[in-house]
């Protein structure tokens, strides 16, 4: 089967490394939106909260990229001019 063809992208039919990573993003991504009041708090006490807020949103939007990637659909479609900081 071409890695590359629909098919393979599908995760119900694909490679177990593409599965595997497909789950990997999808825990990282659901735990970039869990409210962590610890970190919330020392970003505060460290005046660092609108740069922990962009970077956990920089890292939102390439873990899409990736999961996107692999499935093979246009991240355009349907995550366009969403924030997923857990913070907002």
């Amino acid at each position: 089967m071409d890695l590359l063809s629909p098919k393979a992208m599908d995760p119900m039919i694909a490679p177990r490394s593409h599965s595997a990573r497909l789950d990997a993003i999808n825990l990282m991504l659901r735990d970039l939106h869990t409210r962590h009041d610890e970190i919330r708090h020392r970003a505060a006490f460290r005046d660092c909260t609108s740069e922990l807020l962009t970077l956990q949103q920089e890292l939102v939007d390439y873990l899409l990229t990736k999961k996107h990637g692999l499935l093979g659909t246009d991240p355009a479609a349907n995550e366009a001019d969403r924030n997923y900081n857990s913070f907002t």
